[in-house]
């Protein structure tokens, strides 16, 4: 029995995912990496750099689809051909940045090609065996577990005050899956929130104005919405953890305004640090955490969101603050890396 499980983890760098490389249970032979992301999915590349003696498993998490389609099946082939076991867990039913991006044939694909599929959610399971089918192997349900470290947001809690008057919308990049004009500008509209402030987490505009050769009007009408007073922008071109779990942990609540979505580890990084959550209603957010507060936009009632919206911020904004979560997010990760484990073991004696 293998005791150090070596994985080649696509990507790893993400908090997500990094939490697992503990040297214990799991050794990642590529740390700190987003390789999918940053366009390496050549079969020469992960020969030359990451030879298959080096790793047990290859676990694939998300930035699958910034690779081109048949590229990705022809590395799928390769990691096939090269024996190993590959692990997918299913983050999204469908890409965040485009919508309908080939019609759920990345999805598709590693249905196809995954030896063991893992869902955060019993919800999302249900919809993959509706949609993809029944997997030859059991498809395993696992939480997410924290995103922020329980001893780091136990430190900085020390030197953080959570308000009331502050809620947080991490943008980050700006992903078609997020409504980042209408849902700040009906926040700063709410009369029963004019005492509040907005922090806004953004990547620099720059890089994304200019859209094949023309200026994209949503992130011109971003620009000014954002220079409102009750805004506190934060923007940097890498948003280092440390700021974004320091600008939760002083907050009374998060906003999620989703156009479709499925799981969100914002959710997570939420209740690490005691978080209030106002997401809509499109994805298995309850599931993460029932404390979510929900608003309805898929009956197509356009004209309704807004007030739903409101809605929703004006009750989380009543009630009182939320401590962050503690040492019972630790208790979690143990059962969440017993059951890796478990499911990683599985493969590995069925390979031999």
């Amino acid at each position: 029995m293998i005791r150090v499980i070596k994985i080649l983890s696509l990507p790893a760098r993400h908090p997500q995912v990094s939490k697992f490389d503990n040297g214990l249970d799991f050794k990642f032979i590529n740390p700190n990496t987003d390789l999918l992301g940053y366009g390496f999915y050549q079969p020469s590349f992960y020969d030359k750099n990451y030879p298959s003696h080096t790793y047990d498993i290859v676990h694939i998490h998300f930035s699958f689809d910034r690779v081109p389609l048949l590229k990705l099946e022809e590395l799928l082939d390769y990691f096939k051909s090269v024996k190993k076991p590959i692990v997918w867990t299913l983050h999204s039913k469908e890409s965040q940045r485009v919508k309908n991006l080939e019609n759920g044939e990345y999805q598709k694909l590693l249905f196809k090609y995954a030896d063991k599929i893992i869902s955060p959610t019993e919800g999302a399971k249900k919809w993959l065996e509706e949609n993809l089918g029944i997997h030859k192997n059991e498809v395993s349900v696992i939480p997410l577990g924290f995103i922020a470290d329980p001893d780091e947001v136990k430190k900085l809690s020390s030197e953080v005050t959570k308000s009331k008057d502050i809620f947080t919308f991490l943008v980050g990049e700006f992903r078609e899956n997020k409504d980042f004009i209408h849902s700040i500008t009906n926040f700063l509209r709410c009369s029963e929130l004019k005492r509040t402030k907005l922090q806004v987490i953004f990547k620099p505009l720059d890089a994304y104005l200019e859209n094949n050769g023309k200026s994209r009007k949503d992130l011109l009408d971003f620009k000014k919405i954002i220079q409102n007073t009750r805004i506190i922008k934060i923007s940097s071109p890498d948003i280092p953890n440390e700021v974004i779990t320091r600008s939760f942990l002083k907050s009374h609540a998060i906003i999620l305004p989703y156009k479709w979505g499925t799981h969100s580890g914002q959710i997570e990084l939420a209740k690490d640090c005691g978080c209030h959550v106002v997401a809509s209603n499109v994805g298995f957010y309850k599931e993460q955490w029932n404390r979510v507060r929900l608003y309805d936009v898929t009956d197509g009632k356009d004209g309704e969101f807004p007030k739903r919206f409101t809605k929703a911020l004006i009750d989380v904004y009543r009630e009182s603050s939320l401590n962050p979560a503690g040492h019972e997010r630790k208790v979690e990760f143990e059962k969440i890396v017993r059951d890796h484990v478990k499911a990683y073991q599985e493969l590995l004696r069925q390979d031999q």
